[in-house]
This record gives C-alpha cells, structure tokens and sequence, in this order.
C-alpha cells in the first residue's frame, strides 16, 4: 500500500470527521477545573485553531518553496523530467511537513511545561491528542501529492524518501488511531452517564439530575432520596420550609392567646465562678466583674490593696474554687493587718505554707481553713504558740491531728478560744476533757463527724455522776490546777450558746444527751443532735422540752426514734408555755414518720419567727394538707375543722424551704403557699415532677432542683 492508500485510510477511518479534514473532529468529555481555568485564560478552541491555520501556512509554504526550487533545476529526459520536480517537489515537501509537525508537537510540549513551571498545570490528554491529529491530517493531502505514481526504478535518494514518507505514514496512522479512540471512549462515557442521570460536574462528586415536581427544573440532587419524599430543588424547598415555619408560628401565637395559662419562658440559669450558687443569667455589677477578671488573672497579681473584706471572701471563694489557691498565691490573702484569714480549699497547700500564716499574719483571730488534709500536730502547735490573739478556729479535714495533739492545743490556746468547730478529725476523749477543762470561755462549740468521738466525750459536757466519770477528767484538772496544790472541782461550759454534734460515727446514749441538755440547755440558742437515731420520745419531752425556753435553731435530721406524736406534742407545749416566741431554724431532713399533724403544730408554734424549714424525704406520711399549713390553712389541736387563714397566717416570714423528694409538693401548692410566703426567696424541689415551669414565680423567688430547668 502506498502512502496515499494510507492517508486514505487513516481518513475513513474517522467516524466524526471528514476523509482527511480536520474541522470535523470534536473531542468531548467532562471539564476539570483546569479546563475552566485554561479556557479563562485564553487556551481553549480559539488557541487550538490558531495553531490549526499556523501548520496549514508553514506546509502550503513549503510545497511552494519546493515548486519553485524544481523549476530552476536543468532540462532532462521527457520521462524523468514528468517525474523529477513531482518527486523532489514531494520529499522536500514530506520533509517540509515532517519539520513541521516536529515542531509543532515540540512547541505543544515546550508550552506544557512552561505552564506546568508557572503553577497551571499541563492540559488534558485529550487536547493534545486532539491537536496532534488535526497535525497529521492538514499534512496528509501533501503527501498524497507528492508520492503519486512514483516508478520502481527510481535512484536510490528517492527509495529512501519513500521509506521516510512510508514510516511517516506509520507513525501519523498509529497517532490517529490512538486519537480516536481515546476521543471514542469519552464520548461514550458522556452518553452513559447522560442516561444515568449524571453531569459533566456531578461525575465526581457522586450526584445525580433529577426534574423538580413543582416548577420542572433540572438540579443536582446529591446524597439519599426516600421515595416517601418530594423531590423538590433547593429553592423550591426553602419557600415551602420557610411557609410551613411561617404557619405554625401564627398557630403557636393564636394558642398562647387563647389559652388560659400562657407558657412561661424558660428561666436561663448559669453558674457562677465560685460555683455555689445558680443565679438567674443577667447583667452582672462592675464589682462582680472586676472580682472575676482578678480571679481569673490571680497568677499575675502582686497584692489586692486596699478591699473591703466582702470582695476579699469573695475572691477567695473563686479562687479556691478554681483551685488555684497555692503556696504562690496564699500570700495574697496574708498581711499583718489581716484579724480574719478564710481558706476554702487548702488541697494545694503544704504544711510549710499553712505554717506561714503564723509569721505573716500573727494578729489573726478568727482562722478557718477547710480541706486541710496536710495540717498536722506541729503546725497546730505553732498556731497554738505564735496566734497570740486566736480567739475563733475552724478546721475540717484535719485528719493528721490526733487526740493529744487537740489537747496541747487546747492547753496552749484554750483559755482565749470563743469559738471552736471541727469535722473529720481525730477527735477523741483526752481532746475532749482538755476542752472541757481549758475552755471555759467558749460559746459556739461544734464537733462533728469525727471518728473517736463517743458516748464518754458526750458525757463529758455534763457533771460527772460516777467514779468513772470523775476519774476521766480528773488527770487533766489535775494538770492545770497544778501549781496551786490542789484539783478543782468539775464546771460547765458556763458561757456556751451553740452545740453542734451532728452525725456522730458512733452511738450516742439518749439518756447521756438528757443529761447534756439538762446541763446546757437552758443556755442554748442553737442545738444540732443530727444523726441521733438512738434519742427517743423521753429525750424530747422531758429532756429538751423543759430546757428549750431560749432555743432558736433545732435540728433533729434522722432522728427516726421519736415518734409523730412526740414530735407533735413538743411544738404544742411550747407554743403554750416556753417555747412562745418560737423558732427561727428548723430541720426535720429524712424524718419518716413526721405527719400532717406535726406540720400544723410547726406553723402554730413558730408561725411568726421561722424562717428556715428543711422537710428533706419526709415524703412517707406527709401530704398536700400538711404543705398547706404554710399557707394559713392550720388544724386546731382538737378538732378536724380547717381554720380560717385569719386566725393563723401561715409562715409569712419563710424565707428558704426545702422540699425535696416530697412528692406531694406541686404547682398548685406552691400558689397557695406563695400567696401567703411573701417573703419567700428559695425553694428546693429536687425530685418533684409535680414542679414544673407553670409553678408561680415572681422576682426574688427561685426553685432550686426543678426538672424543666436541668433537662
């Protein structure tokens, strides 16, 4: 086969294009974002014809470059003459062609790698697939012309051009062929993914096209489609959400109008940074601001100067909080002028920096300091020693201290001591006979939940009955009374007006605590016997009741020995005879058998002082009458008759109630209760469903543990 045989073939075999044009050839297939980007630049279909026109100039040139040089050549035979210029014409044409070509694909492959250098990236295979096979068909009819008719005895310079052009041809048919089908193949996927529903752009990313059912656009649906659903495109979607939002806002206003008792705003709570109390969200003062941005920069402060002590207890509160109160830190709430120091967290505190307060604020005299795990007898000792002016200590978590050390303490500092509370502490019988000894100045005394504390250090706090008794007290009289040659006798602490033993780790007798309130008792204005499950009936008719004429706070929590009816002729009695002006403080958390019977006598006894009622889980035998009795709707003693809220108005001085798991408590007890608490500013209702967000509510009042404002 001769080379136009080939250029023919090569042309037939182009389903899209002419026998040997190029115009007709179209290579489709999906944009990348590089082809977008070329054809904004300008190298796109215009770019490709410009260099379609420049390669059929440069041939055309050549061939008439190569007519021009055959005529000017000597006259020869006829016959070699017919052929001569045709063949020299046709290999220097070829040649021309072939030049051509080269460098046209090396000009294509030089300005790939310039854009590929400037960060464009080279274009698609197909372009340049394409480009080199409009090459190879402008050059094909030169060769055609050029090698027609050439005879077998030509000179051997023109065998060889015939062998070139004949490679030529190979090459350029081989291009062609590949070209094609490259160009065959994307049309094919173009049409497959047509019928799929699938876009040049949505190849990629997985979507499909789909027809709008309201206004018959086609979109790009990407993801799953339940066939339940409309198909519907973006826009059409946002009117129809935005007019099925617009509806049920009007229906949700219409019912608000028309309803009885409108939906009350969920009240926003937040929690402070010292974390001890919920306060409703607001504008906080420019002093609670200031308080928190020093908290939070603490690291950064050198000293406070000149505070009032409300803001310094309030710094230290958050800063024990967020427990960064260390040896660095310590120092800030430490002077020579400070009289109180107020630690609320002394985790991070060593014994060296709890021994510091000694050196660095000896006119100290009331000291708290709770979570002082690391405290122990020698820097109890120092303050013993170095507090000169001590008068008022509380330590909780002292668990390093024993019961000797209490009692060196105690003979170092108890004289001057006016206040004295513990809790979680080695505790014991020789710290409590020290006490009893050395401390006769004292009026607030608490020793709670300490581990050594049992029913001999009770007994201790009222006079000793048997030799036993006597001779557990005997060896410490001795010991302070030992200069003057001779042992005191025993005395009470005469002074003391607040006892708190509450939740003692071992068993108190009931008759040793009548003793201690026949003792004390008549001096008390605050008595806390939480805890005391063994105290009885008798305990609080003939011990407490007789000595309570002066007693303003009670706590009772988990006495579960005494009965309704005990409990209920207390408050009965006293309202008749000593216990008038009633108590201000009254706890009665986890007492199961208290009744509706003692709630009235409660409010007629204490109906114009109380101030504090904890009914923690008193949810047994307890109910919505008994609540009531807040509310002015009080028993008689002796009959079933509600009394008129006139003849007893409830507790209007009520200022905090906790209610917690009283499952009766609910909306409508609070509004009866409420109209009559004018005062009331906290409500505790943790595990009451029967509290919900349609609860009355008024500014100042606040429920503490309510469902809806935690879930």
């Amino acid at each position: 086969m001769d080379l136009n045989d080939r250029a023919r073939g090569s042309g037939s075999r182009n389903p899209r294009g002419g026998a040997g044009g190029g115009t007709g050839n179209t290579i489709k297939g999906p944009h990348s974002a590089l082809t977008d980007y070329l054809q904004e630049i300008g190298v796109s279909r215009h770019f490709r014809e410009r260099r379609r026109a420049e390669t059929a100039a440069a041939a055309a040139a050549a061939a008439a470059q190569g007519q021009a040089q055959a005529q000017g050549q000597e006259q020869q035979p006829a016959a070699t003459l017919e052929q001569q210029p045709t063949a020299s014409r046709g290999g220097e044409g070829a040649d021309s062609a072939d030049a051509a070509l080269a460098r046209d694909l090396q000009d294509e492959e030089n300005e790939e790698a310039e854009m590929a250098d400037s960060g464009v990236g080279s274009s698609r295979m197909t372009t340049r697939h394409a480009s080199r096979q409009h090459t190879v068909v402008a050059a094909a009819p030169v060769a055609a012309v050029v090698t027609t008719e050439i005879p077998e005895d030509t000179g051997k310079g023109k065998r060889a051009a015939k062998g070139k052009g004949a490679a030529k041809g190979k090459d350029k048919k081989k291009k062609k062929k590949d070209s094609d089908s490259e160009a065959d193949s994307d049309e094919n996927s173009d049409e497959a993914d047509q019928r799929v529903g699938l876009n040049r752009s949505s190849a990629r990313k997985g979507g499909r096209m789909k027809q709008c059912e309201v206004c018959d656009k086609r979109f790009l649906l990407r993801g799953e489609h339940e066939e339940s659903e409309r198909l519907l495109c973006p826009n059409c979607r946002r009117s129809i959400d935005r007019s099925q939002n617009e509806a049920a806002a009007v229906s949700k206003r219409a019912h608000a109008v028309t309803s009885s008792t409108a939906v009350p705003k969920r009240r926003r709570l937040k929690k402070t940074a010292d974390g001890l109390l919920e306060l409703e969200a607001g504008l906080p003062s420019l002093q609670d601001l200031c308080v928190r941005a020093i908290a939070k920069h603490v690291d950064q402060v050198e000293s406070f100067g000149d505070i009032s002590v409300q803001s310094l207890n309030k710094l230290c509160r958050i800063i024990c909080k967020m427990r960064v109160l260390d040896e660095h830190t310590l120092g800030l709430f430490l002077g020579a002028d400070r009289t109180s120091v107020v630690l609320y967290d002394c985790t991070r505190l060593t014994k060296d920096a709890l021994a510091r307060i000694v050196e660095m604020s000896p006119s100290v005299q009331t000291l708290a300091l709770e979570y002082c795990g690391r405290l122990d007898a020698g820097v109890l000792d120092a303050f013993g020693v170095g507090l000169g002016q001590l008068a008022s200590v509380q330590l909780e978590g002292a668990f390093l201290v024993d019961d000797k050390a209490w009692a060196r303490f105690f003979r170092l500092a108890g004289p001057r001591l006016r206040s004295f509370q513990v809790r979680f502490s080695g505790f014991g019988p020789v710290a409590m006979r020290a006490l009893i000894t050395h401390c006769q100045g004292l009026e607030e005394l608490r020793v709670s939940e300490c581990t050594d504390f049992n029913g001999d250090c009770l007994g201790m706090l009222a006079a000793p009955l048997t030799e036993t008794e006597e001779a557990l007290q005997e060896p410490e009289r001795l010991l302070r009374d030992s200069q003057s040659g001779g042992v005191a006798p025993w005395r009470p602490l005469s002074h003391l007006k607040s006892l708190d033993l509450g939740h003692p780790h071992l068993a108190m007798s009931s008759s040793a605590a009548m003793r201690v309130i026949g003792t004390l008792g008549s001096q008390l204005r605050v008595l806390d016997l939480s805890g005391f499950k063994d105290i009885d009936d008798d305990f609080l008719l003939l011990g407490l009741a007789p000595h309570s004429q002066h007693l303003q706070e009670l706590s009772l929590a988990e006495c579960n020995s005494i009965s309704a009816e005990a409990l209920t002729r207390f408050f009965a009695q006293g309202a008749e005879t000593t216990m008038g002006r009633g108590l201000t403080r009254l706890s009665l958390n986890r007492c199961y058998l208290l009744t509706d019977a003692v709630m009235h006598a409660v409010v007629r006894h204490s109906c114009c002082s109380l101030r504090s009622l904890d009914l923690n889980s008193v949810d047994d035998n307890l109910s919505e009458k008994g609540l009531l009795a807040f509310a002015g709707h009080v028993l008689p003693a002796e009959e079933d008759e509600v009394v008129a809220a006139s003849v007893v108005k409830g507790c209007p001085y009520l200022e905090e109630v906790d209610l917690s798991w009283v499952r009766c408590t609910s909306d409508s007890v609070m509004e009866k209760v409420l109209e009559t608490c004018s005062r009331l500013e906290q409500v505790k209702v943790y595990g009451c469903p029967e509290v919900t967000i349609f609860a009355p509510a008024r500014p100042g009042l606040s429920y503490v543990g309510r469902a809806c404002d935690t879930l």
